[in-house]
């Protein structure tokens, strides 16, 4: 799934320098992964993330992150049916992003949210990951296990 504003075969790692090569001296990000999922926190780090990608010419990976608990259906035939919420989240992108001037692409995954996040940031060698302020809950929040283990610049938005 992707943007308005992007060819469908564009690829978040296709902005970055051939492998080998870097730039000294660049100001801001090239990259931003950010985490979202409709919340309102996700909504302002998206905010956020989009005016920062903005004023530094960079691209935008949004990420939905599906936790591995989260209750599925079951079709009699015993295949699982999942509930389509990353689908749904992509018209509410599609508004959010409207006439911002940044290149994006809405991608789903599933899985622990900090583990997901950190991989995509590797996997598109992102300058950072953007995410909300959780609550904190048991298990902890997703920012506080970013801080933690992340290898890049983690911004956690109020």
């Amino acid at each position: 799934m992707s943007g308005s504003d992007v060819d469908p075969r564009w690829e978040p790692a296709s902005r970055r320098l051939p492998e080998g090569q870097f730039e000294i001296g660049k100001d801001g990000a090239g990259l931003l992964v950010v985490g979202f999922d409709g919340s309102g926190p996700s909504r302002n780090a998206l905010a956020y993330a989009a005016g920062l990608a903005r004023r530094d010419d960079a691209v935008l990976l949004i990420a939905f992150v599906e936790a591995l608990n989260t209750a599925t259906l079951w079709f009699f035939a015993g295949a699982p049916i999942v509930p389509d919420s990353a689908a749904d989240l992509t018209e509410d992108l599609r508004d959010e992003l409207r006439g911002c001037g940044v290149p994006w692409q809405f991608v789903s995954v599933r899985g622990d949210a900090a583990r997901e996040l950190e991989a995509l940031a590797d996997t598109y060698m992102a300058d950072a990951i953007v995410v909300g302020r959780s609550r904190s809950s048991w298990r902890g929040s997703v920012a506080a296990k970013l801080a933690k283990r992340a290898r890049r610049t983690v911004l956690v938005v109020p």
